[in-house]
């Protein structure tokens, strides 16, 4: 089954404006800097990590490096593999990649505070290497052996670092469905260095859970269901109680009114650091919430009165404070609607 948003993450999404892809070459300057300063990064980024480039080789065209702190989200991150195995695939809408289809591939590395690299973790290549498997969180890999099982004991004490790696090679379109990637256009890797937190790792973990860390999608929510998580679904019914409070006191309470009325079949507004985009696609409105670092979307179908979640991309106290937010600005500042207008440039994804 294809992806034809940046990622699975993104079903359900809309966009307004173009989205910039990187382009930091493996020897620039930051890079390099970053290297000497982290001299471990050379090993990872050698590593052969799938996908690959069009000869079966981990040639590297582009890379990013970012450092930052181990909090309790990363802890609980799942990888979100595309197109390993399986036709499946990445693209973008707008921007340099409009016209390549992509494959990722997401790992995570354990390294102590002499460099040493202790353990790698990936995850399943696609779906059906992961049925019937328990889901895996980056967490276990203080915990995990090679060959998957837990250990009785965990590498918190020794872990100074955890690096998320993810990996994308991008292609021309074949034009045959069945296999899609066609020529090599590159390889691209993004590397994201997390230092231990001052409480160390094994605090952080005893304090995280599902409920505050985990990263919702509908991927997420859906297995959930089939491997009977009644802790990740029962979160399904509190993101469906934050779309009932959008739609009646929003949506419901002016919202639609504007849209409705507007010129365009599309509407947009900002309302604090949120940004609305409403659309409609065959009878279908659909509400798009973003911002910085979250996004849940809502759908109302031809002739109903009720609003339904139709996918999201956060956690549930990003999820919910996106919401509340635009909530409360609806009610308590009239003068916000006007913010609020009809918008030819909404598209519906």
């Amino acid at each position: 089954m294809g992806n034809f948003a940046q990622n699975q993450r993104d079903a359900g999404k809309m966009y307004l404006t173009e989205r910039r892809i990187a382009d930091m070459k493996p020897n620039a300057r930051k890079n390099q800097k970053l290297i000497k300063e982290f001299p471990f990064l050379k090993k990872i980024v050698a590593t052969k990590l799938e996908p690959y480039d069009g000869e079966g080789k981990a040639s590297l065209q582009d890379l990013t490096i970012q450092v930052q702190k181990a909090d309790g989200d990363l802890l609980y991150r799942t990888a979100n593999n595309i197109g390993l195995g399986e036709n499946s695939w990445s693209s973008h809408l707008k921007g340099p990649r409009k016209a390549q289809v992509g494959r990722r591939g997401e790992y995570i590395f354990a390294v102590d505070k002499d460099g040493k690299i202790l353990k790698q973790m990936g995850w399943p290549r696609n779906r059906e290497e992961a049925r019937g498997k328990k889901p895996r969180y980056a967490y276990m890999v203080l915990w995990m052996t090679e060959d998957g099982n837990m250990l009785s004991g965990s590498l918190h004490d020794e872990v100074e670092y955890l690096v998320w790696v993810l990996v994308n090679a991008w292609h021309k379109p074949s034009g045959n469905m069945d296999n899609l990637f066609g020529e090599f256009c590159d390889r691209t890797m993004h590397v994201v260095v997390y230092g231990k937190p001052e409480c160390g790792f094994g605090k952080l973990q005893s304090s995280a859970n599902v409920y505050e860390n985990l990263y919702l999608s509908s991927d997420v929510l859906i297995s959930a269901v089939f491997d009977k998580d009644t802790d990740i679904t029962s979160i399904g019914g509190r993101l469906d109680e934050l779309c009932t409070w959008f739609q009646n006191d929003v949506y419901f309470n002016g919202m639609q009114e504007v849209f409705r009325k507007g010129e365009y079949r599309g509407a947009s507004g900002r309302f604090g650091s949120t940004e609305v985009l409403v659309a409609e696609m065959c009878g279908y409105e659909r509400v798009m919430l973003q911002n910085e670092c979250c996004w849940i979307t809502f759908q109302l179908r031809p002739g109903e009165n009720s609003m339904y979640v139709l996918g999201e991309g956060g956690t549930l106290p990003q999820l919910r404070a996106l919401t509340t937010s635009v909530i409360q600005m609806w009610k308590e500042t009239p003068e916000c609607h006007k913010n609020f207008q009809s918008n030819k440039n909404v598209s519906v994804m």
